[in-house]
Parts: structure tokens; sequence; C-alpha cells
């Protein structure tokens, strides 16, 4: 009996060394990301934004940079960011608490977001999901070692331009650098398209006649259907942060063939920008 015992306790230890090294090093990958995604960063052309940059635009992006208060402001070189909320991966799955950090860059574009389940403090699953150096990706890991989800290639540098263009809400003032066009989409909605490194996404931004963006839909990669469905993330919520009007909660569903998917809902504890 005392032997059995030993043996397990001798297993027990293996695995909690296991997992320890493994999460350290899938840690450390992830830190990688981040240093390269900052080592790339550089001062945004253009980056103060003036009354006159958005005089000419149509009313309902006006309305919505305006509201936003980007005059004034410059466009962020970095932006960090962090979210709590919840996600599933299907209709049917349960949904798992998350909390989650992200650092982007605005010249060149780029993201890295880690996120932890149920939180970032030894979290039962740890994911990473980036566009960088034109490249985009998607990984979770089980205990930091069992991968769960791993997708990457020329679908995902698409998606994950597309996240980026989503995301930009969180520093509007990038909407107005010199690699995204806005185009009219009728009274309430703009169209926002960016190119970068060969890679065009577009999208439809929707605003109240207070000018808070309510959405944002476009076309976009689905790594379960395996084709291009409709995506929308719906905002629930603003908040003064960084000095600006931005959204503080939304969600993100999918408009599939089968129904709606609503698949993350996210609440933005933090928004902070550097020069």
């Amino acid at each position: 009996m005392m032997l059995l015992l030993r043996l397990v306790l001798l297993a027990f230890g293996a695995i909690v060394v296991a997992v320890t090294i493994a999460y350290a090093m899938w840690l450390g990958s992830i830190g990688a990301d981040v240093a390269a995604l900052e080592a790339d960063a550089r001062p945004p052309a253009n980056a103060l934004i003036t009354a006159d940059r958005i005089a000419g635009l149509p009313e309902p992006a006006a309305r919505y940079f305006t509201r936003a208060g980007v005059v004034g402001t410059s466009i962020p070189r970095l932006v960090r960011l962090r979210q709590t909320g919840r996600i599933r991966s299907s209709a049917e799955a349960e949904w798992m608490t998350l909390e989650a950090e992200e650092v982007y860059s605005t010249n060149p574009p780029a993201l890295v977001w880690r996120a932890g389940m149920p939180g970032l403090a030894m979290p039962f699953v740890l994911g990473r999901d980036e566009y960088l150096r034109g490249q985009g990706s998607i990984a979770m890991k089980l205990l930091s070692l069992l991968p769960v989800a791993d997708e990457r290639g020329d679908e995902l540098r698409a998606a994950g331009l597309m996240r980026y263009l989503n995301e930009m809400m969180w520093f509007p003032a990038a909407y107005l650098g010199d690699n995204v066009t806005i185009v009219s989409a009728g009274d309430d909605a703009f169209g926002v398209r960016i190119t970068d490194r060969g890679i065009t996404a577009e999208a439809t931004l929707f605003v109240d006649a207070m000018g808070r963006v309510v959405n944002f839909r476009a076309g976009r990669y689905n790594t379960s259907t395996r084709g291009m469905e409709t995506w929308e993330t719906p905002i629930s919520a603003w908040a003064p942060m960084a000095e600006l009007n931005l959204p503080a909660a939304g969600a993100a569903d999918w408009k599939l063939a089968a129904g709606a998917l609503r698949y993350i809902e996210l609440e933005i504890t933090s928004v902070r920008y550097e020069p």
C-alpha cells in the first residue's frame, strides 16, 4: 500500500512539474510575440487628428469621430487593453469565463491577444490569437500542454486583419490613418477598409443618433464552417476610457446557415495608449 501511495505521489508530482514547465514555456512564447510586436511598432504618420480630418467624411463617420472625441488627439503607437467575459466553442458547448490582455501596434497593424480560462492566473486553458507581421494564427492549449485549437494559414491572415479592423474601435483615431479608407454606407453607417502587406479587410460600422458605434458587420473566415460567414460585434455599453468615449461591453456573433451563434461576450476593464 505504501509503495502504491508513493508511486501515485510521484506520478502526481511529475504531472505538476510538466504542467508548470509547459505553462512557463507557452507563456514565454506569447511574451516573445508581444516583444516582437513592440519592437516593430513605429510612430504613425500624420498622427495628429484635426477637425479638417473629419470635415469631409460621410456624416455618420463624422458623428462617430466627434462623439468618440478624437479631434485634438493622436493615433497611438501602442495600445494595451484588458478584458473579462465568457466564451464558448459552439451553441451546444458550455460557457467558460475568461480574462484577457491584448496589445496592438498601429504602424504596422498588429495584435496579440492572451486569454486565460477561467482566468490568467494558472489557467485551465491558455490561448493566443494574433495578427503579427502579416500572419494570423489562433492557438489554445489545455493545461498549456494539449492543443485544443491550432489554426494558421492564408485564411487566418485575412481573419486576423479583420479582427484588427474591428478592434480599432478601442483606438478610433487609427480609423483616420493613411492605411484606412472611409466610405458612405447609409444614414447611420459608414464603411471602413484597411490594407496591410497586400491583404485588405473591409466592414461596415453602424452608429446611433448620438454617434456611438452600435455594431460592426463584415464577412470573415470561420474556422468551423471553413468558409466566409457574416460576422457581427454588437456593442451594449460605452464609457470614458483613455480620455475618449469608447465601447465598454459587447459580443461577437456568427450569422450561420444553421442560425446565429453568439460565441463571446466581453467587458473592457482598461485601455491604455502609448505614443
